[in-house]
């Protein structure tokens, strides 16, 4: 008996191994097909664009409060020295110079500002949203007031947490127990904690999908991790092998930084594709392509619904993927957005789906002219279990291949007759 167990416990492993595997193969797909290096970099240029502005903004909020200068000073200390690896006193006091310069503007110059800083929100949420896949975007209204509302509250909230962890550390029993090995120990997570928070709430928000706040945490807490990985071999890349110091000299803080910059948004989209990539990969099956949707899927939605009118209800996306084990929350959402274009649905205010149509008024015929689906075939994953609609699906398929089961010799064009060329031309006498 004990060997069998181990058996079956070196088996379970190998499979949890396989599955993990396939999901890391996943992950770097769709890393790849996303285009994310070339995504970095452009938001690395927008990143070097909208920094001054976006601080100037966040300071001028922060300035309208009390305490807003040693505010100021704690979170600009706790910023650039522990999430820049170097040279960030430097690049600390440049920034600060630019902001106090940027902050005397008036009129059309604050309003360009601002405008700038909107645009770099602008750019994080489309690369975002090309990573979920997102099909149907937020309004222009919406966009900006989630924006305004980051700018305006971020400072705030920010502002709020560092002056009640600079209490709560100044309190006797919290401040012995930091001067402690464990204390120190814990201070030292710090960053690394505000790093996964500020990720899990950038993945859980930003994208105009619903995320599970699981997924999102996870996400986050790996890219914290892999940002702290990244930082210190960063950091000791450029103290061991000074070579930009020794190519730019006294200019070398500025491509530092936009490496930095470059990295750091790598890590960031790496963290949002794992974040996703939670949500769309099963790990009960080691062939995911059982778990894609198809015509079969649409119309065993439609009479999902149908039945779910017939009880007076409107089920949510998540409703709805608990029908079937292989629906997936996003692809059931494309799913569902395809079916809502064509008009067979329609969302309620609640975010439940419901028929836009009669079933009964309604036929296969038309789901299929639309040029969205493609008939399932016996072995594809969406073929319906259903006796009398699996009967005309073959139907269909024998009748399609009865009309097309000929020659193309047959429908080849008519060779025009070869034309004698005469040669008119006659010598010269």
């Amino acid at each position: 008996m004990a060997s069998v167990n181990s058996v079956a416990h070196v088996e379970n492993i190998v499979t949890a191994l396989g599955r993990l595997r396939g999901f890391l193969a996943l992950v770097a797909a769709r890393f790849t097909r996303h285009e994310a290096p070339q995504n970095a970099a452009a938001l690395t240029y927008t990143t070097l664009l909208s920094l001054v502005p976006l601080m100037t903004v966040m300071l001028a909020v922060l300035s309208a409060f009390p305490v807003a200068d040693r505010v100021n000073e704690i979170i600009q200390d706790f910023v650039f020295k522990n999430f820049v690896p170097a040279s960030g006193e430097l690049l600390q006091q440049y920034l600060l110079e630019f902001s106090a310069k940027a902050s005397r503007l008036t009129g059309t110059g604050a309003v360009f500002l601002v405008i700038v800083a909107l645009l770099m929100m602008a750019t994080i949420d489309r690369a975002l949203n090309v990573i979920w896949e997102v099909k149907a975007q937020r309004g222009f209204a919406s966009k900006f007031l989630i924006y305004w509302a980051v700018l305006s509250l971020g400072p705030v909230l920010i502002g709020a947490s560092v002056l009640v962890t600079s209490y709560l550390i100044s309190l006797p029993i919290l401040s012995e127990a930091a001067s402690s090995g464990v204390g120190r120990s814990l201070l030292g997570l710090t960053p690394v904690t505000a790093s996964a928070v500020a990720f899990t709430m950038i993945y859980a928000v930003v994208p105009n999908r619903r995320v599970r706040m699981g997924h999102a945490l996870i996400g986050g807490v790996f890219a914290a991790v892999l940002f702290e990985i990244a930082k210190r071999g960063f950091a000791f890349y450029i103290t061991q092998f000074p070579t930009y110091e020794a190519i730019y000299g006294a200019v070398a803080t500025v491509p530092i930084f936009l490496v930095w910059v470059y990295l750091s948004w790598i890590v960031v989209l790496l963290g949002a594709e794992v974040t996703h990539c939670l949500s769309i990969y099963r790990w009960s099956t080691s062939d995911q392509s059982r778990c894609r949707i198809g015509m079969g899927d649409a119309i065993a939605v439609l009479l999902a619904l149908d039945e779910a009118a017939s009880r007076g209800l409107a089920p949510s996306t998540p409703e709805l993927s608990a029908y079937k084990k292989r629906w997936m929350e996003p692809q059931l959402e494309d799913l569902l957005a395809e079916l809502k274009g064509l008009q067979w649905v329609h969302m309620t205010r609640d975010g439940g789906w419901v028929l836009a149509r009669r079933l009964a008024d309604s036929s296969l015929l038309e789901l299929l002219e639309s040029r969205r689906f493609s008939l399932p075939r016996e072995s594809d994953p969406d073929w319906p279990t259903d006796g009398p609609l699996a009967d005309a699906m073959r139907a269909a398929h024998a009748g399609v291949a009865a009309a097309l089961d000929v020659p193309l010799g047959g429908f080849r064009l008519q060779r025009a007759d070869p034309v004698a060329l005469r040669n008119e031309s006659k010598p010269r006498g």
